[in-house]
C-alpha cells in the first residue's frame, strides 16, 4: 500500500507571525508569491515584470516543469490584494523596469535572478531566529495555497489548474486532510478591500484608472457569513440530533445544506413528490453500494432491473422496513432538500425513518400542523446577512467586473436587498451584463424581492369594525344611510372569520 504523504502548511496564526517578522520588501514579496499564488520557488524566483497584468492583477506564469518534452504552457493566477500592496511598494526600487527585468534579480550576476538556494537558506534563518515553524520551506508555502482552497471549497480542477498539476489526482493530496486542520489553514485575509490605484499611475497605465474588481478562487456558488451555522449544523450532526434549517426565501438554506461538512455518509431524498420511487432508488443504492454483500446474501444473484422490479411491487411500509433491516441507527444523515411541500404521506415515511437516519432538511417557515413533527429537531433559522458580510458577498461575486465608483455599487446593493443572498445574486448578475457600470447605471436597478411583507389583515378588520360601529351610531346620528353601511360592515366582520381561518397561515 503506498504511504500516504504527509503535507506541512501554515494556519492563520503562524502566517500572521511569518510576514510580521519580515521587515525587508524583497523577501516579503518572495513569501506572498508563494503563499498567496502558490507558485513553486523556481516559478517565483524566474519571474519577469512581463509575467504581470497589473490591470487585470494577474500573474501569467510559464511552468518551468518538462516532462518527456512536453511543455505545461501559462497559467494564470490572480493576486491577491496584500500581494498587490507589497508589488507597489516593491516597484518603487526599480527605476525603470521593462517586460525582460527580473523581478528579484541577482545581486552578484547582472540579467540574472536569485537562486533556489537563497530562498530556502533565507527561509531557514528566519525561522530559528524569531519563528520555530514546523518545516518552514517554500514548498510549506505552496501547500499553504493550496489548502486555503480546498478549505474555502474551491473546485479541485481549479486547484490543479492554480498550481500548476497536469494531473488532477496530484492535487487530491490535499483533499485528504482533516477538515479541523482544514479550518485552520484559511489565511487570506485582505479580499474585502478595494485595490489600490497606485500600481496603475505607476506604470502610466491611465490617468484616471477605473477600478476591476477581480476576486480569486471562487466558486460559482458563494457562501459568506455563514460559518457559525455550519458549525452548529455539523456539531448536532455528529450528535445524532436531527436538523432543519428554517429561514426566508433567498437567504441561501439549500446552498448550507450543500456546504455542511461531516464524517457521516450522505443519503438524498431529491423527489418527496414521489416518496415511493424515492424510497425504491434508495434501497437500490444501498444494495449497489454500501450493502452489496447483504443484497447478494438476499437475492442470490443481484440483478438490478429485476430487483426494481420487485421493490416496485412492495407496499411503502414493506420499503421502510427493509431499509431499516439494512442500516445501523444513526449511520447516515438523510438530506431532504425542501420540506415546505411536502405531503401527508411522505411525512408519516419520514416519521418512520427519523430513528433511523439523521434527518438534515429545510424548510422557508415551519408551519403549526407540522411543528409537532420537528420536536426532535434541532432548529436552526437562517437571516439576511449584516452589512459586512454583505459587502464581502457583493466583492466576492463581482469578480472581473469594471465599476466606476465601488463603493457606489456596493451600498446600492446593500440598500436594495437588505442583506439577503438571493437578490444580491440577481443584481450582481444583472450588472455583470453591462461592459462597464458608470454610477447611472448602478442606480437604476432596482429589487424588491427583498422588501419585508405586511400583513394587513388587522388593520382591515379593524376599519370593517368600525364601520359596523356606525349602525349604533345611527340613534344619536339621525342618519339612516348609516345604518345600511353599518350592517354591511357587520356581516362582513361575521364572514371575516370564516374567510381568515382559510386563509390564515401560523408559523413557530
Amino acid at each position: 500500500m503506498k504511504e500516504e504523504r504527509h503535507i506541512h502548511f501554515l494556519d492563520r496564526e503562524e502566517v500572521k507571525l511569518l510576514l510580521n517578522s519580515i521587515t525587508d520588501l524583497k523577501h516579503k514579496c518572495i513569501v506572498l508569491i508563494m503563499l498567496d499564488a502558490g507558485l513553486r520557488v523556481s516559478e517565483a524566483i524566474s519571474l519577469r515584470f512581463g509575467n504581470f497584468e497589473f490591470q487585470q492583477k494577474i500573474i501569467k506564469v510559464k511552468s518551468l516543469k518538462k516532462r518527456k518534452g512536453k511543455d505545461f504552457g501559462n497559467r494564470i493566477i490572480p493576486i491577491s490584494p496584500r500581494l498587490f500592496s507589497c508589488l507597489v511598494e516593491y516597484s518603487k526600487l526599480f527605476d525603470t523596469p521593462d517586460n525582460l527585468t527580473y523581478l528579484f534579480p541577482s545581486p552578484l550576476y547582472p540579467n540574472h535572478h536569485i537562486t533556489r538556494n537563497a530562498v530556502w537558506v533565507y527561509l531557514k534563518r528566519l525561522n530559528i531566529k524569531s519563528l520555530n515553524i514546523q518545516e518552514l520551506h517554500p514548498h510549506t508555502l505552496r501547500h499553504s495555497f493550496a489548502t486555503g482552497l480546498v478549505a474555502t471549497g474551491a473546485d479541485l480542477h481549479k486547484i490543479a489548474d492554480l498550481l500548476g498539476h497536469q494531473n488532477i489526482d496530484t492535487s487530491r493530496i490535499y483533499t485528504h486532510i482533516p477538515q479541523e486542520q482544514l479550518a485552520k489553514s484559511i489565511y487570506a485575509a485582505s479580499t474585502r478591500n478595494g485595490y489600490s490605484r497606485s500600481f496603475f499611475n505607476f506604470f502610466n497605465f491611465f490617468q484616471k484608472p477605473a477600478p476591476a474588481i477581480y476576486v480569486p478562487n471562487q466558486t460559482h456558488q458563494i457562501l459568506v457569513g455563514r460559518a457559525a451555522e455550519l458549525q452548529t449544523i455539523s456539531t448536532h450532526l455528529a450528535k445524532g440530533t436531527n436538523v432543519i434549517l428554517f429561514g426566508a426565501y433567498g437567504t441561501g438554506k439549500r446552498l448550507i445544506l450543500e456546504s455542511v461538512l461531516t464524517d457521516k455518509k450522505i443519503l438524498t431524498f431529491d423527489d418527496m413528490a414521489s416518496v415511493k420511487k424515492s424510497l425504491i432508488y434508495l434501497l437500490l443504492y444501498l444494495y449497489k453500494n454500501e450493502k452489496l454483500q447483504i443484497a447478494t446474501l438476499m437475492f442470490k444473484e443481484f440483478d438490478p432491473a429485476k430487483v426494481e422490479t420487485h421493490l416496485s411491487r412492495q407496499s411503502i411500509g414493506y420499503l421502510c422496513g427493509e431499509i431499516k433491516k439494512l442500516v445501523e441507527p444513526k449511520e447516515y444523515i438523510l438530506k431532504i432538500k425542501q420540506f415546505d411541500d411536502i405531503t401527508k404521506s411522505s411525512m408519516k415515511v419520514i416519521d418512520q425513518l427519523k430513528e433511523t437516519f439523521v434527518i438534515l432538511t429545510c424548510a422557508t417557515e415551519i408551519s403549526i400542523t407540522k411543528a409537532a413533527f420537528f420536536g426532535n429537531f434541532e432548529k436552526i433559522e437562517l437571516k439576511n446577512l449584516n452589512r459586512l458580510h454583505t459587502f464581502e458577498m457583493i466583492h466576492k461575486s463581482s469578480a472581473g467586473m469594471e465599476i466606476e465608483d465601488y463603493e457606489v455599487y456596493k451600498n446600492h446593493i446593500w440598500l436594495q436587498s437588505d442583506g439577503n443572498p438571493r437578490v444580491i445574486r440577481d443584481m450582481v448578475e444583472r450588472y455583470r451584463a453591462e461592459p462597464r457600470l458608470a454610477n447611472e447605471t448602478v442606480r437604476s436597478v432596482t429589487h424588491s424581492g427583498a422588501l419585508k411583507e405586511w400583513d394587513c389583515t388587522y388593520f382591515l378588520v379593524l376599519i370593517i369594525a368600525s364601520l359596523a360601529i356606525m349602525r349604533y351610531m345611527t340613534t344619536e346620528l339621525d342618519n339612516p344611510a348609516l345604518r345600511t353601511i353599518g350592517g354591511m360592515a357587520m356581516i362582513l366582520l361575521l364572514l371575516t372569520r370564516s374567510f381568515a381561518a382559510k386563509t390564515k397561515r401560523s408559523f413557530i
